[in-house]
């Protein structure tokens, strides 16, 4: 069939094979749309109690010893006997007979007492002698000891924290003779 209308029908067939390219290339058919993705870290942050400190101020009672000097007063009482019978009679040493002759009152005999050093007759009224002593008596002042400020601060640091993120990439697995133009670019 090499006539020449056997070439022309050789013709025709390369020329509708070359129109049906050009079609097909000037009239981009679109088949769908596929969209690839990709995971992007989203961070948020949130704050968490991880701890608390509690201040409380207490009281705490200690016994201490303050040495203290305190006068008292004390009475003496001395008697001076000036014969040996009245003396035996203040130490023990005496009879009955001895008794009766000291417990008998002379109506003209008057006492005479020394206290501090000033001598004072003792007659029918009695003598009041006064004894002191002094006695402590304690009060508290408070001072300050201690002074104590507190504050919170924020420190900021920066972490590095690690995450997995997935996204898309299309393969394409061509099966069969395909005809490329030479203005494709092979996808990935």
């Amino acid at each position: 069939m090499t006539t020449e209308n056997g070439n022309s029908l050789y013709q025709d067939d390369l020329d509708k094979e070359q129109n049906i390219s050009t079609k097909q290339t000037n009239n981009t058919v679109n088949v769908g749309h596929l969209e690839l993705l990709e995971e992007r870290p989203v961070i948020n942050k949130e704050r968490l109690d991880v701890g608390k400190v509690t201040v409380t101020k207490h009281s705490r009672t200690k016994t201490v010893e303050v040495p203290i000097e305190l006068v008292e007063e004390y009475i003496t009482i001395r008697t001076d006997y000036h014969d040996a019978e009245s003396q035996d009679l203040l130490s023990g040493n005496y009879d009955e007979k001895d008794i009766l002759r000291h417990v008998e009152p002379s109506l003209d005999s008057k006492a005479v007492v020394t206290i501090n050093g000033k001598q004072i007759e003792i007659g029918d009224e009695p003598i009041d002698i006064v004894l002191s002593r002094q006695v402590a008596t304690i009060t508290k002042d408070t001072y300050a000891i201690q002074d104590i400020e507190i504050n919170k601060s924020t420190h900021v640091h920066t972490d590095s924290i690690q995450v997995e993120l997935k996204h898309e990439e299309l393969d394409v697995t061509e099966e069969g003779l395909l005809a490329h133009g030479s203005d494709t670019t092979p996808l990935k």
